[in-house]
């Protein structure tokens, strides 16, 4: 969860009052990549796995932060990874260190006895595990409350129970932001069913739903989710900014902060959204800033920061792909690939006219949208639904050409491997763990035969499990 500098009192009275916001960056921090990988913790156990304390996760975050990593923690059982930014030319060096970088997080939690999960949800935890094991921030426990009341509750689901993989790039101006978002909402619905990492089960609930958990949650924000209408209705740079502050100005936000610093949080009766707070002479830079941060779009535009952390403009961040045991690599991958400008990403636009779209969000707004539909709602069909014009299983392949064009002989062949092999076959991890685990109970035994904590209370259903696998 991002947080805000609380002492910008800059009033912003209208969208021309924060244009300069999205001037252009200083060059130095254009043409940079980075990458955040969330990991689900668990334990063995049964009837069902165990997630870490809140004291457990603050524990190990400030181990990995005394090896000079930059773990963030989110809500509850799930540590992030952070990457420091790169030069695009160096993705496949970010490649080779987010490994190292995970397999050290990896270790870390294993301190504790804790496993990393291969899901992106932890099937067995409900949201009242996830309540009660919340790691106490101020700001992350207004804004559960908040959503409590002004969102539709399935939304609770996103930052108690979920985990994702996001990639950043800091375009150089507002239009190669536009052009690079074209590019990243169109790679969207492939992201969303290449890089399914779900069980099929949720909230301990025995009942199977082939479903996309994370990208189907985020459909409940409403114009602040799935795909940005600010993006369908523009045609450059400018009116995508434009049409980008418009919509700061009118999202539901959690909490604002008065002049003081302090959390005003959204209520059932005063739903708070930075236009509203002009009446209160609270429309500051700061709750500005923090109402950005409360739009949860696939394709996010968020503060582009230095290393003091002092904003220097903004940066797109692709937040549609599942977090599993090898989505981290791949994402990074085919994002870095795709998104920015360069002779892959104008290979990728001829492709995506092979598949109707014509470059324009207005034109394409509803392909969009029915691509993104075909891969939330696969129906257990994973990556055999329509994309476009088309199939997704023949634009995956499509795609995976172009990747290995892009990285062939640049040190990453075991990790393009197991990307391509996704898009050439179809058999994302949602696919293989549905064959592997049909029901929840075949899940928590395949959990708990993998984790290798400490110890393992008995469990009936692990007698073939494989020695030396729980000690």
């Amino acid at each position: 969860m991002t947080d805000v500098n609380k002492s910008k009192t800059q009033i912003i009275n209208s969208v021309d009052d924060a244009l300069d916001l999205y001037a252009p960056p200083p060059a130095g921090f254009t043409g940079m990549v980075g990458l955040e990988v969330e990991m689900a913790l668990y334990k063995p156990g049964y009837p069902k796995p165990d997630i870490p304390t809140a004291e457990t996760m603050i524990r190990m975050q400030a181990d990995l932060k005394k090896k000079g990593h930059d773990a963030q923690l989110e809500a509850a059982g799930v540590l992030e990874y952070a990457s420091p930014p790169v030069a695009l030319q160096d993705v496949t060096s970010l490649v080779r260190r987010v490994e190292s970088d995970i397999a050290e997080f990896t270790d870390a939690a294993k301190a504790y006895g804790y496993d990393r999960a291969p899901y992106s949800i932890l099937p067995t935890t409900t949201l009242q595990d996830a309540m009660d094991n919340m790691v106490a921030r101020e700001r992350l426990v207004t804004s559960i409350g908040a959503m409590q009341g002004i969102f539709d509750p399935v939304t609770l689901n996103i930052p108690l129970l979920t985990t994702g993989v996001q990639t950043s790039f800091s375009p150089k101006d507002s239009d190669e932001m536009f052009r690079m978002m074209y590019r990243a909402y169109a790679m969207t619905p492939l992201l969303i069913a290449s890089m399914n990492a779900s069980s099929g089960f949720i909230r301990n609930e025995e009942t199977r739903d082939d479903t996309h958990f994370r990208a189907k949650y985020y459909e409940a924000y409403g114009s602040s989710g799935a795909i940005a209408d600010s993006f369908l209705n523009a045609s450059n740079g400018e009116e995508l900014v434009r049409n980008h502050i418009e919509a700061v100005f009118n999202t539901r936000m959690h909490f604002a902060y008065d002049t003081d610093g302090k959390i005003i949080p959204s209520t059932p009766d005063r739903v708070i959204t930075f236009a509203s707070l002009a009446a209160e002479g609270l429309n500051t830079l700061s709750n500005y800033e923090l109402a950005e941060t409360f739009i949860y779009n696939d394709v996010k535009i968020c503060n582009l920061r230095d290393a003091e952390g002092n904003v220097v403009g903004k940066r797109l961040e692709v937040r549609a792909a599942d977090s599993g045991m090898t989505q981290g690599a791949s994402s990074l991958l085919m994002t870095a690939a795709l998104v920015p400008e360069g002779r892959a990403a104008q290979a990728f636009e001829a492709v995506l006219k092979d598949y109707g779209f014509t470059l324009d969000p207005r034109q394409d707004a509803e392909l969009l949208r029915a691509s993104r539909k075909a891969a939330v709602e696969h129906g257990g069909n994973f990556m055999d639904i329509p994309f476009g014009k088309g199939s997704m299983r023949d634009f995956a392949m499509d795609v995976a050409a172009i990747l290995v064009d892009c990285y062939d002989g640049r040190g990453v062949g075991p990790e393009l491997a197991k990307l391509t092999e996704v898009l050439m076959t179809g058999e994302c991890d949602a696919k293989r763990f549905k064959a592997q685990a049909p029901e929840l109970k075949d899940v928590v035994s395949s959990l708990n035969a993998a984790a290798t904590a400490e110890t393992l209370p008995a469990n009936p259903r692990l007698s073939g499990m494989r020695p030396g696998s729980a000690r």
